[in-house]
């Protein structure tokens, strides 16, 4: 008899299985009974945890999204506002990195063509993250430690050119070490921050 203990870790099997297939072959080649082998376990088992593809990807972008969100949230111990800032930026580096396959599927391969299935049912989820960075970039402006600017621009700025980073690397393009990277990301967002502070006087 399966437990809830049982459960929660054969759905955590299957999410990462689905992840693996949604990654190779997009949602239209991922299927319940390859998800299911993917994962060791019987093609009807699957069903006792998901009632179709289209349940177990909206749960597959759910998780996604909501890790990531709760990567942003520990950013929020930051004393001032730019502290909380730049810890976001930090944040954003240690869920590409320790959570690639949600980085991924978040923000590099998701199928376009499904898009509009999940947008209801995920639109708040999907959102958090932005509306996250746009309160942290508009308390910057409000503190002063920011130019005064449009916080939605500014805060999609940030988000794009670090997700531009990171694609960079997921591209194969660059061949660094875990260090050389962080480093190169340190340098990127410093040099980002700077062009957002450029002539305010302390």
């Amino acid at each position: 008899m399966l437990t809830s203990v049982n459960m929660n870790e054969t759905k955590e099997i299957i999410l990462s299985a689905a992840c693996d297939i949604y990654l190779l072959e997009g949602y239209q080649g991922m299927s319940m009974r390859k998800v299911a082998v993917k994962a060791g376990i019987s093609p009807t088992a699957i069903y006792r945890h998901y009632e179709n593809k289209e349940a177990l990807h909206h749960q597959v972008l759910r998780e996604g999204f909501r890790t990531f969100d709760s990567y942003l949230q520990s950013a929020l111990v930051g004393k001032t506002a730019l502290d909380r800032l730049n810890l976001a930026a930090e944040r954003f580096f240690a869920f590409a990195t320790e959570q690639k396959k949600y980085y991924e599927i978040l923000f590099l391969t998701m199928d376009h063509t499904v898009e509009h299935k999940v947008k209801g049912a995920l639109v708040k989820d999907a959102t958090v993250s932005k509306v996250f960075m746009v309160d942290r970039v508009r308390d910057c402006m409000l503190e002063g430690s920011l130019k005064q600017d449009d916080p939605e621009e500014v805060a999609t700025l940030l988000l794009a050119t670090c997700n531009g980073f990171f694609g960079f690397y997921v591209s194969k393009k660059a061949s660094d070490t875990p260090q050389e990277m962080k480093a190169k990301y340190d340098r990127m967002y410093r040099r980002l921050l700077n062009g957002l502070t450029r002539g305010l006087t302390c």
